[in-house]
Parts: structure tokens; C-alpha cells; sequence
């Protein structure tokens, strides 16, 4: 094709599609005239292909609209399952103008679910579709959405203030866009919002933006699976020579539970990941390794993720478990050309060379792996391996993750160690200065920081919390026993917070430093600025226990005896402080240990 004739190709292409929302294309929504295209391809020969047009029911997104995790069901909008003309308008006309704004295809579909769902209850009433949209009857329908339930667990609840406010939503779309309608009489609440109709006022919607929805899966759950999924990556070649099917989907699980443990992605970046996507530099003899991936949520393009090589054994594993699927992809590609099925062309180049290929049980073509298939059954598969009834699903990694590299940088890392080596207090410093990673993961890593934080100072604050320390957990301890003082700042816990925003903390190991410049003398025991809780006795039992193995050896001199004894000493001062019985604990260390301590 000529270059004249591409651009006349292209002309005409433009002249077909939709034209943008405009008080002209309004009137023609209003009485079903509008027509033109809404979604389609560009081929490799600079020709286009319609996917879908505005008067269809069915509006098809391509691929790349998507993201990595997204299904070919997900990609297509279906509004023939509203009954009413109009009101199938009306939903057309939403998800155009919502589609100008650059809304996703997963938000678009929830927005015209939303309007359906509302729909169908408007027409389930006679007197309701008479009256249209108004106060009256949105008042009405906040009643009825308030009596539904949703079963979670085998238990039954009400609908969460987050739903309910998208079903409310709906309503304030309708009357944003769609105020020419005969249906749209006036605004369904002039005086209030969808979120406050859903009950997010006051303290309920301090505690939705108050606390964080995702939990962090405990280490009682995390603990075991990370033993189990391990055993499988240091079993991969075995596995992969079997070609065992149930021993390869665990490997396959095993590999992304473990990149969505040590990186913070979410599932649809695993899922985006291609063979050999990661490069690595050392810097001060540490090794960091970093994951190209492509990120849908913020923005478009590639991006990189932090991670250790664990993480790159995983994606070398996921590729050669993956290639036979990519060959039958290629063989799949060249038909298709053939053929000239260009949908199919650019669906299958979209997917190509990814890790995580799978063949589709319907159609039996190769695909990407549902992110659905791996949160709602994959995952909590790999709980029941472990005998666990722990929910997990795919977002609980990211906070995890977070919360992991928080505890790192102060100086808690509680498990995982051998495999998290680069979590060190320079993970937020990298994320922070280099514009390729994931900018949003470093402000998740901020929050969490900040979450973590909170929670340590809040215990300072609480009568029954035993700290210790110099002259900074002294005036602690004494500010939390004055009662006048907390009813000026009206609570306990607002007092607390009153004075923990002023005071800097970091980890020396031992306990907590919160002097503003860095710590030198690293015994927060006695530091005036020094704080010693209930998270630092396994250290300093330990510490005991060292003390005690000190004092047992016969060649350490009297100065190295008493250099053992004044340890002791210390470390009794502090364990007691902290409301341990030390002489219960010696006995149990002496049976444990078999240590006989000679006293000086």
C-alpha cells in the first residue's frame, strides 16, 4: 500500500468512529441515531480493523486494553442484558463519555454493572419506572440496597460501605450525563454524595480511611508455604523431567507465590513478566536483581521492581515450564496470518514470549493465565497443601510485602532473612531515586512505614505496655499515667498520638533509638534517648543466654568473667523491666542449654 493510499485509508477509518460526546451526539444517543466506531486494532500493514461500534450490544476491547491478567470475557462489554430502550441509552451513553475520561476496561465494566444492577431494579417496579430518577425514588433505592447481604466466608453481612457507595455511584453518573433523558428528572441528592448515602460519615468513615482493608498474611500461614514453595523451586529440574501435572502446577504456583512475595507486584505485573525480563548490578558488594514488567494500574509502559534472586530463579523456571505453549503459540501465529484472522494475530502478540502461558479449557488455545484462576483457586490450593484455612489472595502479597521491608529497615525481619538479603534500609532510598520503579509500591512502602510506626508508639502509651529504657521512656511512662493530661487531648489514644508525631525512631537491634541524628552508643537500655519493649525480648534473651554460656568456660580469666557477670546483670535489669520472671527463665535455659552458672 502507498503511503497516499494508507492515508487515505486512515482518513476514512477516522471519519467512521464515534464522534466525541457533544450536545449534537447527545441528541442522536437520546433517540438511538448515534452510530460510529468505538473499538478496534491497528495491523501491522497500517490497515485498522472495527472490533465494535456504538450501536452494537456488544462492545469487544482489544487485548492491550487490559491488562496481563484480564480474560477475553473481561474485555467485552455486554449491554443487551438491559431490557428498556432507554434505559440501554442511557448506559451506552455513560460508558462513552466514562471511556473519553480514560477509564479502564475493568472500571468501565463495573460502572455499567452498577447501572444494570439498578436498572433491573427499577424495573422490577411499576410506579418506580413512572416516576424516573429522582430523590424520591433514589431515596428508595438506598433503602433497599441497605437491606442486602453478601456471603463471605459461609457467613452472611451487609454490603460493605465501598460497594454500596459504587452502587450510588450509578445513580450520580445517570444524572451527570445523562440530564436530557426523559428518565433523569432531578439530582438524586442535591444535598448529600453517594459515599455519605453508603454510611461513610463521622467515625465510620474515619475507620474505612483510617485502617488498612488488606491483611498482612501472618507468619503462621507465610511461614509454611514459603517452606513448601521452595522445596518445589529446588525440585524444578526433577519436576520439569517428570512432566508430572499436578507437580507442575504446584511448581508454576510455587514460582509466582514466590514473585509476589519478594517484589510487591501485584498479579496482572507477575502475569506480564516475559522470559529473561530482569537485569542486576552490584553496588557496595551487594547484588540487587531488577524485574521489567508492564503496570496497568498507573500507567502504561514498562517499569522495574526490586527483587532478589530467588525472584529471578522463579522466572527462568516459569519460562522453561511455559515454552512448549509458546512453540504451539508460534505455530498458532503462523496460521493465523495465513489466515488472516487479525484479531487473533494481535491477540497472540500480545502474549507472546510471557511466562505465565496457559491453554484455555474452553477453546483449547494458549493464553495468559487467569488472575482470577490464580487469587480464587491456585492460591488458596497452596493453603490447603499446608493444612491452612487462611483466605489468601494475590493483594495480600503487596502489603505483606511492604510490611516486610518496613520491619527490615527497623531492624525486625522476623523471617525470611536468607531469602530477603537486599531488604536493608536502602530499599526505600532506591525505589525513591530512581524514576524507573514502581512509584506507587514505594508509597505503599511509606504508609506502611508509617502504619508500622504508629502502631510501636501506641503501645509505648499503654499503662499495661512494660518498656524500658533512659530518659525518654521515663517520660513516657510518666506522661501516660497523667489523667488530667489526657482529658485535654480527649483520649488515651489521641494523647499518644499528640506526642509520638514529634519522636523519630530506628532500630540499634536491641531496642529503639529516638534520637533525631544517628545512634552511636547503641544501648538503648540506658540511652537517654534509648527505648527497650516487648518486640526486643528474644534479643535480649538471647543475649542471657550467650552471658550464661560465657560464664561456663573456664578460660576466659577473671576479667573476662566479669565482664560476662556485669552482662548478666544487664540483661536481667532489662528482661525484668519487661515483666519477665528472669529466674523461671534461667531455669528454663539451664534445661534447654544444659548450662551450669557459676555466680562470681
Amino acid at each position: 500500500m502507498s503511503a497516499i493510499e494508507l492515508i487515505l485509508t486512515q482518513a476514512k477509518f477516522i471519519a467512521q468512529q464515534c464522534p466525541q460526546p457533544s450536545d449534537s451526539s447527545l441528541e442522536r444517543a437520546i433517540d438511538g441515531s448515534l452510530s460510529g466506531i468505538v473499538t478496534y486494532i491497528k495491523l501491522d500493514n497500517g490497515e485498522y480493523q472495527t472490533l465494535s461500534r456504538y450501536e452494537h450490544d456488544i462492545w469487544v476491547f482489544p487485548a492491550s486494553k487490559g491488562t496481563k491478567a484480564t480474560t477475553a470475557n473481561a474485555l467485552k462489554l455486554n449491554f443487551a442484558a438491559i431490557s428498556d430502550t432507554q434505559m440501554k441509552r442511557m448506559a451506552k451513553w455513560v460508558v462513552w463519555s466514562k471511556m473519553k475520561e480514560d477509564l479502564t476496561v475493568g472500571s468501565l465494566k463495573s460502572v455499567l454493572n452498577h447501572l444494570n444492577t439498578y436498572f433491573q431494579w427499577v424495573l422490577s417496579s411499576d410506579t418506580t419506572v413512572t416516576h424516573g430518577l429522582t430523590a424520591f425514588t433514589s431515596n428508595a433505592y438506598v433503602k433497599h440496597v441497605n437491606t442486602l447481604t453478601s456471603k463471605q466466608k459461609g457467613e452472611i453481612k451487609p454490603l460493605a460501605t465501598s460497594t454500596k457507595t459504587q452502587k450510588f455511584i450509578a445513580l450520580e453518573n445517570l444524572y451527570r450525563y445523562c440530564k436530557e433523558f426523559d428518565f433523569v428528572k432531578e439530582n438524586p441528592w442535591s444535598e448529600s454524595s453517594a459515599s455519605e448515602q453508603a454510611g461513610m460519615v463521622g467515625e465510620a468513615y474515619k475507620e474505612t480511611i483510617g485502617k488498612p482493608k488488606t491483611p498482612i498474611i501472618p507468619d503462621g500461614v507465610l511461614i509454611p508455604l514459603c517452606q513448601l514453595t521452595k522445596s518445589y523451586l529446588d525440585r524444578a529440574d526433577e519436576i520439569l523431567a517428570s512432566k508430572g501435572k499436578k507437580e507442575s502446577l504446584l511448581l508454576r504456583d510455587s514460582c509466582i507465590f514466590w514473585l509476589l512475595l519478594t517484589t510487591g507486584m501485584r498479579i496482572h505485573e507477575v502475569l506480564g513478566i516475559k522470559r529473561g525480563a530482569y537485569r542486576s548490578e552490584t553496588r557496595d558488594d551487594i547484588t540487587y536483581y531488577y524485574i521489567e514488567t508492564v503496570s496497568e494500574k498507573t500507567h502504561t509502559g514498562l517499569a522495574e521492581w526490586i527483587a532478589p534472586e530467588i525472584a529471578t530463579q522463579a522466572i527462568d523456571i516459569l519460562g522453561r515450564l511455559s515454552a512448549p505453549l509458546q512453540a504451539q503459540l508460534e505455530r498458532n501465529l503462523v496460521k493465523a496470518k495465513a489466515s488472516n484472522d487479525h484479531s487473533e494475530v494481535h491477540r497472540l502478540e500480545q502474549i507472546s514470549d510471557h511466562i505465565c502461558l496457559a491453554k484455555s479449557t474452553k477453546t483449547k488455545s494458549v493464553t495468559i493465565l487467569s488472575g482470577n484462576t490464580i487469587t480464587n483457586h491456585r492460591l488458596p490450593n497452596l493453603c490447603k497443601q499446608v493444612a491452612s484455612d487462611w483466605n489468601l489472595s494475590s493483594h495480600q502479597f503487596r502489603r505483606t510485602f511492604a510490611n516486610y521491608v518496613v520491619h527490615s529497615e527497623l531492624g525486625d525481619l522476623r523471617a525470611l532473612k536468607d531469602h530477603f538479603k537486599h531488604w536493608s534500609i536502602t530499599m526505600t532510598a532506591l525505589y525513591a531515586f530512581n524514576d524507573n520503579l514502581d512509584a506507587e509500591l514505594f508509597e505503599e512502602l511509606l504508609r506502611e512505614k508509617y502504619l508500622v510506626e504508629e502502631e510501636i508508639k501506641q503501645d509505648w502509651f499503654e499503662l499495661d505496655t512494660p518498656i524500658t529504657g533512659g530518659a525518654m521512656a521515663q517520660k513516657i511512662m510518666q506522661v501516660r499515667k497523667d489523667g488530667e493530661l489526657i482529658k485535654v487531648f480527649g483520649s488515651l489514644s489521641d494523647m499518644a498520638k499528640a506526642f509520638s508525631s514529634s519522636i523519630p525512631i530506628r532500630s540499634t537491634g536491641l531496642g529503639w533509638c529516638t534520637n533525631d541524628d544517628e545512634c552511636k552508643c547503641g544501648k538503648p537500655d540506658s540511652c537517654e534517648s534509648g527505648i527497650v519493649d516487648k518486640r526486643h525480648l528474644p534479643y535480649w534473651g538471647g543475649l542471657l543466654v550467650q552471658q550464661m554460656k560465657l560464664m561456663q568456660l573456664d578460660d576466659i580469666g577473671e576479667a573476662g568473667r566479669a565482664a560476662a557477670q556485669k552482662g548478666m546483670e544487664r540483661c536481667e535489669k532489662v528482661l525484668t523491666a519487661l515483666g519477665v520472671d528472669v529466674e523461671v527463665m534461667k531455669q528454663e535455659i539451664n534445661q534447654r542449654e544444659h548450662i551450669e552458672v557459676i555466680n562470681v
